[in-house]
């Protein structure tokens, strides 16, 4: 498998930054921190307070040519709730976010594919539904989510990210 997000103190810096409902008056907190060598965590609290609702944050990644691949595959440790993982074809924060949402089972790890075909455009929230398909080719931005209303802590577990060889080999 081709390696397209690793975590923990191996990933080096911090490179995910927190982009949540705060740019909107709200007031959810997100942030990915290192647990230990192999894993970091994605946690905070989502706030439904002043209209808000939803935490993420973003990084970005030299291009990542995925083609050739079905989707990605997700190592995670969930706490129950309902996640999303975020593409982006540019660095451009006003360009479509490319979005597949997950569920985590609590305090279970697991393998989650979420294939390509499955990634629906969508900017602020809105569905975009004439906006081109994802193209795996063009990789440049990585986003993980939490909304709909999933108002308390939350606490995302992560691994690795990795595409996902074609069907059959």
């Amino acid at each position: 498998m081709v390696a397209v997000a690793r975590f923990g103190l191996q990933a080096g810096p911090a490179q995910w930054v927190s982009v949540g409902d705060p740019v909107m008056g709200g007031q959810s907190t997100g942030a990915v921190e290192p647990l230990d060598a192999e894993s970091s965590v994605f946690r905070g609290e989502v706030s439904l307070a002043n209209g808000g609702g939803f935490a993420s944050v973003k990084c970005d990644v030299p291009t990542l040519d995925l083609s050739g691949h079905d989707g990605v595959v997700l190592d995670v440790r969930g706490d129950g709730k309902e996640y999303k993982l975020g593409l982006r074809m540019t660095w451009d924060r006003n360009a479509p976010v490319y979005q597949h949402a997950f569920a985590t089972t609590a305090d279970c790890r697991e393998p989650i594919m979420l294939p390509f075909a499955g990634f629906v455009p969508s900017f602020r929230g809105r569905t975009l539904p004439d906006a081109p398909a994802l193209d795996p080719a063009r990789i440049a931005s990585l986003s993980l989510f939490i909304s709909g209303k999933q108002a308390g802590p939350f606490a995302l577990v992560l691994y690795g990210i990795d595409a996902c060889p074609p069907s059959g080999t």
